[in-house]
């Protein structure tokens, strides 16, 4: 497997939570001070259940039943937050009848339809907003929101999501360790810090550039210090035995230490070994130079070569 380092400083997120809000769509039945109770109340379980900022809605004026299609989607696009829970509230002040959503970017995430006495409002829309919060919402959790190749496994600190791509996987708040593999099987790596309540992108277009490099095999620079490498340890090798052979030249000669020695070593012989001493020692320290210089300069080229890779 091919591995490209991507970011080894934390990635900060891009995105901070998302607020919340509530709004009542309209109140059919109870009074506008019961209304307002229940959206209190909706803004308590928000408060209770998630880790985003929680803006106070605008209070609910009773009027005119509202009749209109998209009713319900003006005013979630008038609220001035990306999440919205929207109450429609029926029946009477004694026995609520409501219909609570959950609204995301604009669009209806999820609906809950319930029946609640005025003093159990607020763990009743708890109970509902349970059901509709996305988990990547609540206190503690943010999300990831997957953007990658198709066929890519999507590891978080060593874990395999069974995410696609356009999913939003929710994940711990904090700092996360993200493999990505790519189906040609170069893979990237990076950090990313999710808020609490955020979306984080992962988006990797970065892929097309592994593999080209990858595939690339060894470089014209890798082979050129395994050749400085593989001359250098063959010219130091040279270089001992030129030495083991200046130290043997001397071998062979008898000293005339006796006054009656007959067979000892004449003065041109004793020269001449000398001489060839000299000549093996001085080749041999220039190729043991010569063959520090080349292992040098083939570990410098091997990892001046790596960190290019």
């Amino acid at each position: 497997m091919r591995l490209l380092l991507v970011a080894v400083t934390v990635v900060s997120s891009v995105s901070s939570a998302q607020a919340l809000t509530s709004a009542v769509l309209d109140s059919n039945g109870p009074s506008e001070a019961t209304a307002r109770k229940a959206q209190r109340a909706v803004d308590a379980a928000l408060k209770a259940l998630s880790g985003a900022p929680v803006k106070e809605g605008a209070p609910f004026k009773k009027g005119a039943p509202r009749k209109c299609d998209d009713c319900a989607a003006d005013l979630v696009g008038a609220a001035g937050a990306p999440g919205v829970a929207l109450l429609d509230l029926k029946g009477s002040d004694t026995r609520i009848v409501f219909e609570l959503s959950f609204w995301l970017d604009g669009e209806r995430a999820g609906t809950r339809k319930g029946e609640t006495p005025p003093e159990a409002l607020e763990p009743s829309m708890k109970a509902a907003l349970e059901q509709l919060l996305p988990g990547w919402m609540r206190k503690g959790f943010g999300a990831m929101a997957v953007r990658v190749e198709g066929g890519s496994v999507v590891k978080v600190d060593g874990r395999v999501l069974s995410a696609r791509s356009g999913d939003l996987v929710p994940v711990p708040a904090g700092v996360h360790q993200v493999d990505v593999v790519f189906p040609d099987g170069s893979a990237v790596l990076q950090r990313l810090e999710v808020p609490e309540a955020g979306r984080v992108p992962l988006e990797l277009d970065a892929p097309a550039l592994v593999a080209t490099r990858a595939n690339s095999g060894p470089t014209a620079l890798r082979y050129a210090s395994y050749g400085l490498f593989m001359a250098g340890a063959g010219t130091v090798a040279a270089g001992f035995i030129a030495g083991a052979l200046s130290r043997g030249t001397g071998i062979g000669l008898t000293a005339c230490d006796t006054p009656d020695a007959r067979a000892c070593s004449t003065l041109a012989e004793v020269q001449a070994a000398h001489t060839q001493a000299r000549q093996y020692a001085s080749t041999g320290n220039v190729l043991l130079g010569v063959g520090g210089s080349l292992l040098a300069l083939g570990v410098s080229l091997f990892v001046v070569d790596v960190f290019l890779k």
